[in-house]
């Protein structure tokens, strides 16, 4: 479960509800703290995190990719709506689920 490329990529950040470079940080803090590389803004990595800022889920609409993917748009991630303040364990959960595959 280490050395995988993770790439976080953001929406333009018009209307955010949640604070889209906190949630990065946290989530490049703990990949990296577990020897995992991650890159913002690619669609080539081995997992693509689509964060954007409100449910109209920018970063996923303006990026395709056929790679493994979780999209956060505003508080929902794959489309089930999360309490705000759980977004970053369960954002590291959904992580954790594709990163052992």
């Amino acid at each position: 479960m280490s050395g995988k490329n993770i790439s976080i990529r953001f929406c333009g950040g018009c209307n955010p509800s949640i604070d889209r470079g906190k949630l990065a940080a946290a989530v490049k803090e703990f990949l990296t703290a577990r020897g995992h590389n991650v890159v913002y803004n690619r669609l080539d990595a081995d997992l693509v995190i689509f964060l954007s800022g409100c449910s109209a889920n920018c970063a996923w609409r303006y990026g395709e990719t056929d790679r493994p993917q979780i999209v956060v748009a505003g508080t929902a991630i794959d489309g089930f709506a999360v309490p705000k303040e759980n977004l970053e364990q369960e954002l590291i959960n959904k992580i954790l689920a594709q990163v052992a595959k």
